[in-house]
């Protein structure tokens, strides 16, 4: 069992897991492109070239996992939590009793490829989801735990 299933509390149960969508990755991409593409050009010496293509994809390998960096977006009955951390844990939590709206942003690239921005806000914090594999999705998923809740609270 990982931290979000261990740091479930009684009676909650996990509704939907969001992913970070692979435009997130595009810088390391590009660097893992220049790395493969370094010793086929005709510049200079062939093993420092060698010695350079390593270092950018060691690079693009590194810089992954630090956008990466074992994040995980789950929303439950109760609370939205984002993880972060591989070796250091972080975790944001907002209880969805208190959410007071869901935001959906989307570049025209976002619409086009599926990723955007989700901002949840309660009256004091506003948490910001950034590359979320379908937005949309994940703020649907968010309404509908708040407004079972809040469903839950009028009876």
């Amino acid at each position: 069992m990982g931290y979000i299933e261990d740091s479930l509390m009684e009676g909650e149960k996990i509704v939907y897991e969001a992913r970070l969508h692979y435009f997130s990755y595009w810088f390391p991409a590009l660097l893992v492109l220049f790395g493969i593409a370094m010793p086929f050009i005709p510049l200079g010496d062939t093993g420092l070239r060698l010695i350079f293509a390593g270092v950018l994809l060691l690079l693009a390998v590194i810089w992954a996992l630090v956008i990466n960096n074992g994040k995980r977006f789950i929303v439950t009955n109760r609370r939205v939590i984002e993880k972060r951390g591989l070796v250091r844990r972080e975790s944001i939590e907002l209880m969805l009793r208190k959410c007071e709206g869901v935001k959906v942003e989307q570049s025209i690239m976002g619409r086009i490829f599926g990723y955007g921005k989700v901002v949840v806000s309660t009256g004091e914090v506003t948490n910001i989801y950034d590359f979320i594999w379908h937005p949309v999705k994940f703020s649907t998923q968010i309404n509908q735990q708040i407004d079972h809740i809040h469903g839950h609270l009028d009876d």
